[in-house]
This record gives C-alpha cells, sequence and structure tokens, in this order.
C-alpha cells in the first residue's frame, strides 16, 4: 500500500486511514478485501448485512472498525461515502439507496440529523486563528473575489450579497453569458483576495479560476472538503467543512453557518460603522417598500365582501 500526505492509500482515489493499517487477522483482511472491491456497496449496508455477506458476527465488523482507528461502523461507512462522493455521479447515487430509508419520510430527520452532526464536526474541527485570519484579510483588503459554481453557487450570491451590506466593494464571478473570463481578465491583482468554494466532484471551472488568482500571487481562501482537496492545493487559508448527508446531494448547511460565522466576525471588526450603514440601507429598503409591509397592505377587493361590517 502506498502513503499519499499522511495516509493509507487502498486503491486509486480511495484513502481508508490517516495512519498506516495495522497488522490484521484473517477476518479481518477477509473485510478489508470485501471493503476495497466494493466501497460503492458497503457505503449503503448495515454493519448486520455486511457481517451477514461475509458470514461474520457483526461484533467482529465493529472490532475491524475500531482496529484500523475508526469509531465505529458508522464512522467508517460515513468515511467511505465522502471518498467515493467524488467518483459518483448523481444516477449513480439515486441507486445506491441508504440501508435506514424505507420511506420519503424516512429522509426528514434523516438529513435534519446529518446536518447537525455536520455541524457539530465543523465547530470541533475548524480553526479559530485561521477564521480570524480570514475575518481580519476580509476587512482589510481593497478588492474581494467569491467563487461558487453550479451546486456552491447559492451560497457565494448569499455571501458575496450579505459582505456589501456591510461596505465591501465584492465581485461575484459567475458564468454567465460567457463572461467570467472577461471578470477577471487582463491582470489580476496580487493584493486580492478571492474566497472560493468547491465540494466533491469539484466543478473543474473554479479549479481553473482559482489557478489564474494562484498565479497571479493574489491570497485564496478555499471553503472545501478537505486539505486534499484540489482547491485546498491552491489557498492560502482552508477551511475544510463537512457536506455528506443520506441524500442524492450534497448539504451546504455547515458552508452557510459558516458564512453566517463570516460576517458575524467582519461586522464585529467593522463596529459602529456596520451598524450606521445597516441602519442607512434599512431606511433606504423601507423608504423603497422593498419588503411587504403587512400593516401597510390594503385589502384586496374580493377580500372586502368577506369583511363581517361589509353589508
Amino acid at each position: 500500500m502506498k502513503r499519499k500526505q499522511g495516509y493509507t492509500m487502498l486503491r486509486k482515489d480511495f484513502l481508508l486511514s490517516k495512519s498506516p493499517l495495522p497488522k490484521l487477522t484473517a477476518s479481518q483482511s477477509r473485510i478489508l478485501e470485501y471493503l476495497l472491491g466494493h466501497p460503492d456497496d458497503v457505503a449503503y449496508m448495515s454493519s448486520g448485512q455486511l457481517a451477514e455477506s461475509l458470514g461474520m458476527s457483526n461484533a467482529t465488523i465493529v472490532r475491524f472498525c475500531q482496529h484500523i482507528g475508526f469509531k465505529g461502523y458508522m464512522d467508517l461507512q460515513r468515511h467511505i461515502r465522502q471518498e467515493i462522493k467524488t467518483r459518483l455521479s448523481v444516477p449513480q447515487r439515486l441507486q445506491k439507496q441508504p440501508a435506514n430509508i424505507l420511506q420519503a419520510r424516512d429522509f426528514l430527520k434523516t438529513i435534519l440529523k446529518s446536518d447537525q452532526e455536520n455541524l457539530a464536526t465543523a465547530a470541533q474541527t475548524l480553526s479559530s486563528e485561521l477564521f480570524e485570519q480570514l475575518v481580519t484579510d476580509i476587512g482589510s483588503r481593497q478588492e474581494i473575489w467569491v467563487l461558487g459554481l453550479r451546486s456552491c453557487h447559492g451560497a457565494a450570491h448569499y455571501f458575496s450579497t450579505n459582505l456589501r451590506f456591510l461596505s465591501r466593494r465584492v465581485n461575484l464571478i459567475t458564468l454567465d453569458a460567457g463572461t467570467v473570463w472577461s471578470q477577471i481578465q487582463p491582470g489580476l491583482n496580487p493584493e486580492a483576495l478571492l474566497i472560493s468554494i468547491s465540494f466533491p466532484r469539484y466543478c473543474r471551472q473554479t479549479i481553473e479560476i482559482a489557478q489564474l488568482f494562484h498565479d497571479a500571487g493574489a491570497s485564496i481562501a478555499a471553503v472545501t472538503d478537505s486539505q486534499i482537496s484540489p482547491l485546498a492545493k491552491l489557498a492560502n487559508l482552508v477551511f475544510p467543512l463537512p457536506f455528506w448527508v443520506d441524500s442524492y446531494f450534497e448539504s451546504n448547511v455547515a458552508v452557510m453557518s459558516f458564512f453566517n460565522a463570516v460576517l458575524a466576525g467582519v461586522s464585529y471588526l467593522d463596529g459602529h460603522k456596520s451598524m450606521s450603514r445597516l441602519q442607512v440601507l434599512e431606511e433606504m429598503w423601507e423608504e423603497k417598500s422593498v419588503y411587504f409591509n403587512q400593516r401597510a397592505a390594503s385589502v384586496p377587493s374580493w377580500a372586502e365582501q368577506l369583511q363581517p361590517n361589509n353589508k
């Protein structure tokens, strides 16, 4: 087995653990062999189903997981799912229904629980020092770019919009009408800050655009899934966030929560400046009737007939 950046490489693009595997018994070697041969299946099998397939006890499966450095079978399974996520297309995911999903209603609590676990993981693993550095960088930069394409575009749009509310000059990179290259060329500013978002299966254009900023000497903050993602390799600051849920699509809950924290941090460092800016915006929004006002709303003509005093 090859070693790569502190991980045990079991097969191409499949990393199992962060350290060399310990010595295995004959039964454990059989489990490992099955896992390597059928990772897509193991990702959605219960421990009982795996044990039955191998003619072993459920306890043997759990001990194997703990022996190679995981908390248990669910921890191993979660890791496998994150790894194969980089290889599976959406149709392939549709064919892999989680074992705990028996009917449509099961997705509600299952996905909410997964998102809750993702948020807890992010809170435990993200670096407070790097977070503070990002917030400080945003406060001091004159040129900020935000990049998130395809499924990451919603988070990028949300973040850039709210940064503008805090008096930041932000450029949101989009692919509308093929204008992306004219937006960032010619001559990228080496003093610029790019905040880029990408998760498996990693949008090719996101990596290409980030590479341009990297080559120009600009600073890059990567919001991605791991320290070894293609986006992370180009970044100065890396914020790995969990994105897996028991569904056919990725979850952006941890990403949105992270950006909310960044916005709160920027606002805090700005102090009264942010409050003044937001107050001006509120007054303008009220003047222009940007938001629905229940008190000012007139009663529709068809509803007047339903008024109790109308005769």
